[in-house]
């Protein structure tokens, strides 16, 4: 057990044992370094003992100048030299490994929930009596909800006393257990308000998946494991089809969201007993309750504790509600670029309108074989993620490397595959009816273009906006969801109507393709006036 407790510390199962008093854990590891750990507990005593006569306890000596400086608060709690094993850079490689994986799989099953109801939507339109909009708007709540949930969860995230590990391990609680009524629910306007329910649950992964692998891989490596959790969030809504389908196919439509209860479940329980925090502000706050608690003493703190303390609720809605809104409607790169990703995200989810048209209606696929046909954009994945990696290898990193590089430089992944987006849809659109090998090519054309979109972008509002990060991410969520909420809800209605004979899907993908033209002159003219840009906006830094 004490093996367990130093390797997994601050971990769900533990927090129970702990706050039960069944299991003691101490403020420092086992494993901390002696020296280190020595010299803070004599400055730990020294304080406690109240010596104020020698002035050794607050001031140091410089030996160069002489010159007399102020020695750290003693009752600052901070993390005990550069080796700090509690600190999540510090973290051997078996544990880092573990936790990445295991925020991968908690974002694949639960951004799986949104697709994996397509296959069953049919037979549920038929049990419940309704058409085809309301029985899409299953799909669309999901997304709106985990669209909206980022503006509440994200700021909560960064709190020193709440952190990550306790917000995913209870959403995934309530995301599991809602599910149940998803698969025992007996009207449609249960099951859609079930769906958004549980659509927000599932948006602390998405919406700080990304942090907590930046919490624990150094910086400089951070865009591979940030490429390889793109990969997982793109991967599960496309293979939520072929599950789906497995479901309805061996049993009814009602076992799609058994099979949610299961996957959720086996992660629930992993997170439950290997899932440690990652906030390093988070892990200082709980190193300074124990400290309080063992030497009772609430004169302790972190440096983030007593800044949050001065908080107040006006400014935590400011920071989640209004201020992403704010800096899309005053900055004009921030809504270009979330402009540009949300056509992007909303097609992404028309295809899930358009594939049942175009590889059931035309070649006759059943629903297994409608499942596979996802694959092609997981496929397209593998080939983007290479070419991600060679982009920031032969570009980013020499950048660094001579001291010069500017945010645009990520623009220009952007701007090498942005053609893919119009191949793509002209190409599933006029070309769906020749052969069906065709429409899946244009899945891989498309994914290398949003792939590398969402990363330039992303990266590129990561090194524009320091400062209020959380806010210009949780309105680019919100403007994803929106327009991937809106997309499925006139998708078919809009394909239906400009069909052609032969064409099924042609105009449609067309009316989207000449957008994506007009959307992709976007990073050629950041790159260029992208520096003058901001350095009129008030809130880059």
């Amino acid at each position: 057990m004490m093996r367990y407790t130093n390797s997994f510390r601050n971990t769900f199962f533990l927090d129970l044992l702990e706050r039960a008093g069944l299991v003691r854990v101490e403020p420092y590891p086992d494993n901390l370094e002696i020296s280190n750990r020595t010299e803070t507990s004599r400055q730990i005593g020294d304080v406690e003992k109240g010596d104020e006569s020698n002035d050794s306890n607050n001031k140091i000596a410089d030996n160069d100048s002489g010159e007399i400086s102020q020695e750290r608060d003693p009752f600052l709690v901070e993390f005990v030299g550069n080796n700090d094993p509690e600190h999540p850079l510090n973290w051997p490689n078996a544990k880092t490994t573990l936790v990445i994986t295991e925020v991968m799989v908690l974002t694949c099953v639960t951004y799986m929930g949104s697709s994996i109801y397509t296959p069953g939507q049919e037979k549920i339109q038929e049990q419940f009596g309704v058409g085809h909009v309301v029985g899409t708007l299953n799909l669309s709540m999901y997304v709106l909800g985990y669209g909206l949930g980022p503006l509440v969860f994200s700021p909560l995230s960064e709190f020193a006393k709440i952190g990550r590990q306790r917000l995913y391990t209870v959403t995934l609680f309530l995301f599991c257990m809602l599910q149940i009524g998803c698969a025992l629910v007996q009207n449609i306007a249960g099951l859609v308000i079930l769906r958004f329910i549980t659509g927000v649950l599932c948006s602390p992964s998405l919406a700080t998946g990304g942090a907590s692998v930046g919490d624990i891989v150094r910086p400089e490596i951070v865009p591979v494991f940030i490429g390889l959790w793109g990969i997982g969030a793109i991967a599960a809504p496309v293979t939520g089809p072929l599950l789906g389908a497995s479901m309805v196919v061996a049993k009814d439509w009602r076992w799609i969201f058994w099979l949610m209860v299961w996957m959720s479940a086996g992660v629930l329980i992993l997170l439950f007993f290997f899932f440690p925090e990652t906030s390093v502000e988070n892990i200082l706050y709980r190193r300074c309750q124990r400290i309080r608690k063992t030497r009772n003493d609430n004169r302790y703190y972190t440096s983030k504790e007593r800044q949050e303390s001065t908080l107040t609720r006006k400014d935590f809605l400011v920071t989640a509600l209004y201020r992403p809104f704010q800096i899309i409607l005053q900055d004009p790169i921030v809504m270009a670029l979330d402009g540009y990703i949300a056509l992007c995200y909303g097609t992404f989810y028309l295809f899930f309108e358009a594939f049942p048209i175009v590889f059931v209606g035309v070649y006759r696929f059943t629903l297994i074989e409608l499942g596979l046909a996802y694959m092609g954009f997981i496929v397209g994945c593998a080939f983007s993620y290479a070419i991600c990696l060679i982009f920031m290898i032969k570009v980013v990193a020499r950048k660094f490397k001579y001291n010069t590089m500017t945010p645009e430089v990520f623009l220009i992944l952007a701007m090498i595959s942005s053609w893919c987006l119009p191949l793509s849809l002209f190409l599933f659109g006029w070309a769906a009816s020749v052969h069906w090998t065709l429409p899946m090519l244009a899945e891989i054309f498309f994914v290398l273009c949003v792939f590398n979109l969402f990363q330039s972008t992303f990266a590129y509002l990561a090194f524009s906006y320091p400062k209020y990060l959380a806010s210009v991410y949780a309105g680019n969520g919100v403007m994803r969801a929106g327009f991937a909420c809106a997309f499925p809800l006139f998708g078919k209605a809009m394909y239906d109507n400009l069909a052609i004979r032969g064409y099924p899907v042609a105009w449609g993908s067309s009316i989207l393709g000449f957008f994506s033209i007009a959307l992709a002159f976007i990073p050629f003219v950041l790159y260029k006036y992208g520096p003058y840009l901001r350095s009129k906006s008030k809130f880059t830094g």
